[in-house]
């Protein structure tokens, strides 16, 4: 996954993309913020990703 650009992601793509752009940090999950709904149902690129990272 690029940086701006905007792709549709679902099911182990969706879970490869966000291991990759989460890396160490691991990744956030909390019921109802629609990662599916945005990811895989619409559009998302890196940054939208990030959004689902541990700070």
């Amino acid at each position: 996954i690029v940086p701006n650009i905007y792709t549709k992601l679902c099911g182990i793509q969706l879970v490869e993309a966000l291991l990759f752009v989460c890396g160490e940090k691991g990744v956030f999950y909390q019921p109802g913020r629609g990662i599916v709904e945005q990811c895989c149902h619409f559009y998302c690129d890196y940054y939208d990703l990030e959004n689902y990272c541990n700070t």
